[in-house]
């Protein structure tokens, strides 16, 4: 039997998975619902709609059971990224799709993500629409999140967490124990996969009002962001970390050694530990990597 050979096969084949992560979120999931329906009333291929409920302690359960959706609930709050995890442990479609059940990201927009997915490992809806509507106190700290991740993977990110995207099976089957409990899963997906050089489409999306209170928490979810970024990349491509730190440190030391010159006091100390310490990232780096090619090859 001949397998199918493009992401559009897959689709005829083994259909798509929606998977929508659900917490407290009873004051717009009706809303929510009624657009899922509407926007994939005519898609003709296998469809699988699935929402993990994440031990909500509102109506979220009441109004789900109401709906011909599957429903698979946590006992307790695990996080976003458990919730998203379930999903795909508990589905069978060869694209993924997730979508916030929030009402901020258009359900409609799904069919044109998936229509991508014939050219790209993951398509990303970016919240770089008309009409964004991203809260004035987190846009610094997405900039600052988003221009880092965008600096340790050397590719541009419009769009490092959105929450509405589409992935092939097969591209996050390998990743998924590196994939957190929490809120920083798309931001780890987004990294791990340029990381490891898939090819990746941002489409533009318009990003709405959300309904209900939200769960970010600028200050502890920004460093946690940043610390995961970190372990991701040394994770999978080592030397994007060490070796910028180790030509910083040999560039350091240089600016020393020219800076005692002019002065005319030779800070020798200073320049043997800047330099020796710069030879030392750059041979962890190596061992680093060495170590992730040899796990990619026996595994």
């Amino acid at each position: 039997m001949m397998m199918p050979s493009s992401p559009s096969d897959l689709i005829a084949a083994k259909g798509i998975a929606i998977v929508a992560p659900v917490f407290n979120e009873g004051a717009g999931l009706k809303s929510f619902v009624n657009d899922l329906h509407h926007a994939m009333k005519d898609y003709s291929f296998p469809l699988e709609i699935v929402f993990i409920d994440d031990g909500s302690t509102d109506d979220t359960a009441a109004i789900l059971r109401e709906e011909q959706f599957t429903v698979i609930q946590h006992e307790t709050n695990r996080g976003y990224g458990a919730a998203i995890k379930t999903g795909i442990e508990n589905t069978s479609g060869e694209i993924i799709v997730i979508i916030d059940a929030d009402g901020t990201y258009p359900a409609d927009e799904i069919p044109q993500i998936v229509d991508h997915m014939d050219r790209y490992d993951m398509v990303v809806g970016a919240r770089t629409g008309e009409v964004v509507n991203i809260p004035l106190l987190r846009r610094p700290a997405k900039w600052l999140i988003r221009l880092f991740a965008a600096w340790m993977v050397r590719r541009s990110i419009p769009d490092l967490n959105s929450g509405l995207r589409a992935f092939r099976r097969g591209a996050v089957e390998p990743i998924v124990r590196l994939l957190p409990d929490g809120f920083s899963l798309t931001t780890t997906m987004t990294v791990a996969f340029h990381t490891q050089g898939r090819k990746v489409y941002y489409k533009p999306i318009s990003y709405r009002k959300r309904a209900g209170q939200s769960k970010f928490r600028p200050f502890a979810d920004t460093w946690n962001m940043i610390l995961l970024i970190l372990r991701t990349v040394v994770l999978i491509r080592p030397l994007n970390v060490f070796i910028p730190l180790s030509l910083f440190l040999a560039g350091l030391a240089l600016a020393v050694l020219i800076i005692s010159k002019l002065m005319g006091q030779f800070m020798d100390a200073t320049f043997i530990v800047l330099m020796m310490t710069s030879i030392q990232m750059f041979v962890l780096g190596l061992i680093a990597d060495l170590i992730v090619r040899i796990n990619l090859w026996t595994h």
